[in-house]
C-alpha cells in the first residue's frame, strides 16, 4: 500500500493484506480497503478509520521514491508497460483542469489558513506527530530546527514539478555542522551507511487535503 513516497507492509500477524480502492472519500482524499478484514485506510493516516482492524497502524517499509519514465527505464530498461486496449498513454487527462486551477476538490473548505488551500507541501509523521512544509520554503534544500535539538535537512530540485518527490532526513544534534551548500549535503546523506542520519518517509500532497485529516500539523517555514 503506497502513500506516494510512504510504503506500508501488507502483512498483518499471520495474514497479508490485498488492498483496493473502496470508492469513498475522507475529506477529498482516497480511501482503501482491504479484502481480507475490509478495514478502511486513508492515504492520509497510516492507520485503519473503519472496519475490524479500526486503530491499527500499517509498519512502514524502508524508504520508496517516485521517479520519472526517464530515470526509472535508465535503471530498468526490459520494463514492460500496461497497455489498454493498445493505449499506453491518454492524451487528456481528466484532472488536468483540477491541478491547473485553485480551487479544491469539489469545493472542500478547510479552517486552517496557515497557506493557501492548494499550496503543495511535503507532509510526513514524526513520532506519530503530523509535520508540513510548503515547497517553497526548502527548494534548494534548507535546514529546519526541530524539538531536543535535532535538525531535519529537506531537498526539493528547484523548479520541480508537482509530481516530483521531496525529500527529508532526520539528523543528531551536531550532524553535518558546518556544512551549508545543499549539494554537498545531499551528496553526503546519500553515502553509504550515512552516519547520525535517517532519511525519512512522508508525500507530496496539497496543504488543504492534508490539514483537514491531520488539523494538528506542525508548519515549517
Amino acid at each position: 500500500m503506497a502513500n506516494t513516497a510512504v510504503v506500508y507492509d501488507r502483512r498483518f500477524g499471520d495474514r497479508e493484506l490485498s488492498f483496493e480502492a473502496s470508492g469513498a472519500l475522507w475529506q477529498a482524499s482516497l480511501v482503501m480497503r482491504d479484502r481480507e478484514s475490509d478495514s478502511w485506510w486513508s492515504i492520509m493516516t497510516s492507520d485503519a478509520i473503519g472496519g475490524e482492524l479500526e486503530g491499527t497502524e500499517l509498519v512502514e517499509l524502508p524508504i520508496s521514491r517516485k521517479a520519472t519514465w526517464k530515470e526509472w527505464s535508465s535503471r530498468h530498461p526490459d520494463t514492460l508497460v500496461l497497455s489498454i486496449d493498445g493505449e499506453e498513454h491518454v492524451a487528456e487527462n481528466r484532472y488536468d483542469r483540477y491541478f491547473a486551477s485553485d480551487g479544491t476538490f469539489r469545493n472542500l473548505e478547510v479552517d486552517d489558513d496557515r497557506l493557501p488551500p492548494k499550496a503543495p507541501i511535503y507532509s510526513f509523521f514524526l513520532a506519530g506527530k503530523p509535520y508540513a512544509a510548503p515547497h517553497a520554503a526548502f527548494e534548494g534544500g534548507r535546514f529546519f530546527a526541530l524539538p531536543r535539538g535535532h535538525k531535519l535537512f529537506l531537498y526539493r530540485e528547484p523548479g520541480a514539478s508537482m509530481f516530483a518527490s521531496s525529500r527529508a532526513w532526520l539528523l543528531e544534534p551536531l550532524a553535518l555542522s558546518g556544512v551549508d551548500d545543499p549539494q554537498v549535503i545531499l551528496r553526503l546523506l546519500d553515502e553509504p551507511g550515512a552516519q547520525s542520519s535517517e532519511e525519512v518517509g512522508g508525500f507530496d500532497t496539497f496543504w488543504y487535503s492534508w490539514v483537514a485529516i491531520n488539523q494538528a500539523t506542525e508548519l515549517l517555514r
